[in-house]
């Protein structure tokens, strides 16, 4: 039973490290800007979403 309780805490370890490693943070975007655009304005393209982990 000891050796059961040993793997499921390994396991639990190591989802915890791969699930810290890519979930990232709220606090490493950068912050919105609250600039208002006009309506005629294009503005520029928001950036492409970057991937914090290998697929």
């Amino acid at each position: 039973m000891t050796l059961l309780s040993s793997s499921r805490l390994a396991a639990a370890l190591a989802l915890a490290c791969l699930l810290s490693a890519c979930g990232g943070s709220d606090h490493d975007e950068p912050p919105a800007t609250d600039t208002p655009t006009q309506p005629g304005e294009p503005g520029t393209p928001p950036p492409a979403p970057q991937l914090r982990c290998a697929p």
